[in-house]
């Protein structure tokens, strides 16, 4: 398969079907295209360590793709519970699969910023794992955006 030649689309398309060779995924993760790269994110067999590597990518986009995909592990989801970007932690936020402890640590983490992220907090307080001391504390420090 010759991914220099083929065209932006051709490889989007690739890199979003879950029949995909980890080999070729592998190389599409590592696209000059975000848009390449997120679709591999976004892809349902892309394997652990790709996610891993993803997850340190120049895209906040294809990071917070890493932290929505289910595959992901829990020790990926706890570093991109600090990124720099909202979008990432938002999605970090929604996991159904972020335990309380993970979800406790970025509620911490959020606070701690001078300016907490409205859409961070509400995706906090709405994810089912979210402890309930949790959501009443935003209840009391954040009850304007509920």
């Amino acid at each position: 398969m010759d991914l220099k030649n083929m065209g932006y689309n051709e490889k989007r398309k690739l890199a979003g079907n879950p029949s995909t060779p980890e080999d070729v995924l592998r190389d599409l993760a590592q696209d000059e295209y975000w848009g390449v790269r997120w679709r591999v994110a976004k892809n349902s067999s892309t394997s652990l360590g790709i996610l891993r590597d993803l997850a340190k990518d120049g895209s906040a986009s294809v990071r917070a793709t890493v932290a929505e995909n289910p595959s992901t592990p829990v020790d990926v989801l706890r570093a991109l519970a600090k990124d720099e970007h909202w979008g990432v932690r938002e999605s970090v936020a929604k996991h159904p699969k972020a335990s309380s402890k993970l979800l406790v640590m970025l509620f911490e983490y959020e606070k701690s910023l001078r300016e907490p992220v409205n859409d961070v907090i509400l995706a906090l307080y709405h994810n089912d794992n979210c402890p309930e001391f949790i959501k009443s504390v935003i209840k009391t420090l954040f009850g304007e955006i509920l």
